[in-house]
């Protein structure tokens, strides 16, 4: 019994400990990101916008690589607990999102993320009106005359096809009406 009392004090003071001392061993977490990983968007965004769990440091920085190697964003601007860039990248392709913080109790948090950019092919140019012009005049050269081409279609396989299909289909028929007036 005593033991059992002992371990249940011992149960609850570890809980009240990690309790009280969990926000203090907490890091700085990200809460919601505009685009999410993993995104596909066929539109590219106005902006890439972090929300973190806590208030942000100034010295925080974001980075977007497009898939050229090249940033894709403008100036980074940090208010409380957002991080924002407006986006200017006009490529399709894997942009790579990556941030870096230190969190209140002092550890530094840098990871990334990725989303893909598939934008639409650019509109093709439409094609100039063809133009009709007039046929040369003809020559005094003798023209050979186009060879002309036989259009009789070969009749005899096509209905030696359906009577043969026709045959089976009724031979078929017959076969099941005189199995099921046996039965």
């Amino acid at each position: 019994m005593l033991m059992k009392r002992l371990t249940l004090i011992f149960a609850a003071m570890a809980g009240l400990v990690l309790t009280v001392a969990s926000p203090a061993l907490a890091h700085n977490t990200l809460v919601k990101a505009e685009p999410a990983k993993d995104q596909v968007m066929t539109a590219a965004p106005a902006e890439v916008k972090l929300q973190f769990l806590s208030t942000l440091k100034p010295a925080t920085k974001l980075t977007v690589t497009g898939p050229d190697g090249a940033s894709a964003i403008g100036a980074v601007k940090v208010e409380g607990k957002f991080i924002s860039a407006p986006f200017t990248a006009t490529v399709s392709g894997l942009y790579t999102v990556g941030y870096e913080l230190v969190s209140d109790d002092g550890h530094p948090v840098k990871t990334s993320y990725t989303f893909t950019l598939q934008l639409p092919p650019p509109p093709q140019p439409t094609a100039e009106p063809v133009r009709v012009t007039e046929p040369p005049a003809a020559s005094s050269q003798a023209v050979a005359a186009p060879e002309k081409k036989s259009n009789d279609t070969p009749w005899l396989p096509w209905i030696g096809g359906a009577a043969v299909a026709g045959l089976l289909v009724g031979g078929l028929i017959t076969v099941l009406r005189n199995r099921r007036e046996r039965a």
